[in-house]
């Protein structure tokens, strides 16, 4: 009997001993009381870790508030920086040499035609033999030399068309908006989450908080009520637009209505499923 008692008692999970174990209620195992203090002292230390982690975490919160600089995608944009100036270091350097290659064979040849045009002056000065054409032919080649030397007809600066480098560019993908304008008979309510449109036939514009550039973003939406013969639009449009009730057909507008149509500027397709009440959407851009 004794021996059936022991054995239907729920034993720990460590040492496998009955006598006053007791069930945490974290892990649903049992533990004896030896074993219970080293598992409490185990979460303990999990704690610790936790903390420390949390407090790591924080400081480096902190570190980038005062220095933003520190921020890890700041420091892509500055290695970036650095590769590009490297590549393009280099390839200065790269010109330079050719170009002193190319310019010191030059300025050789130059060399050699105003030496030779030296004798003649100083042949014609000994010999005092010279006419006016003679001194036009000097005046002549000297500027033909100047103008060689300072803008050589036999090399050029150029730029290659493919890019050296390629753009950084920014990507926000937070798409997490609120409605902000309104023209028309509408109300925003709920901080921006909830556009109240008026029972008149009236249309309106409601235009979201924020701006958008580049990048795929988005957008998730529920019409609560919109009965048959109402119509309905969600889209983008240029920030230049001025605000108004026929939006849509503004020529840098682009969306769908509930009547199943594509809005390109001024113009609509059905070619899309229909927004309907009650149907959670998401629309990507």
């Amino acid at each position: 009997m004794a021996s059936s008692t022991i054995s239907s008692k729920l034993l720990c999970v460590i040492c496998n001993k009955g006598k006053g174990s007791f069930k945490c209620e974290g892990c649903s195992q049992m533990f004896c009381p030896k074993h219970s203090n080293d598992h409490r002292n185990e979460l303990s230390k999990q704690l610790e870790e936790i903390v420390i982690t949390h407090d790591l975490m924080q400081q480096t919160l902190i570190q980038q508030i005062e220095d933003p600089q520190q921020h890890p995608l700041l420091k892509k944009i500055n290695q970036w920086e650095r590769k590009a100036i490297t590549k393009i270091r280099k390839a200065a350097e790269e010109a330079r040499n050719k170009l002193l290659i190319t310019t010191t064979e030059h300025t050789t040849n130059i060399k050699q035609k105003l030496k030779n045009l030296s004798n003649e002056l100083r042949q014609g000065q000994e010999d005092n033999d010279f006419i006016e054409t003679d001194l036009q032919q000097w005046t002549q080649k000297l500027e033909e030399l100047e103008k060689e030397l300072h803008n050589p007809t036999t090399v050029a600066i150029l730029e290659d068309s493919t890019p050296l480098i390629t753009k950084i560019l920014i990507a926000y993908h937070d798409t997490y908006d609120v409605f902000e304008r309104v023209c028309g008979n509408a109300q925003i309510k709920e901080n921006g989450c909830l556009i109240v449109k008026d029972g008149s036939t009236d249309q309106a514009e409601i235009r979201g908080k924020n701006e958008y550039n580049i990048g795929r973003h988005k957008f998730s939406f529920q019409i609560e009520q919109l009965t048959s013969n109402e119509w309905i639009f969600f889209g983008i449009i240029s920030k230049s637009e001025p605000m108004r009730a026929y939006s849509f057909s503004s020529g840098s507008s682009y969306g769908w209505s509930n009547q199943g149509e594509i809005y390109i500027g001024v113009t609509g397709q059905n070619t899309y499923p229909t927004l309907t009440q009650h149907r959670s959407l998401t629309i990507s851009l």
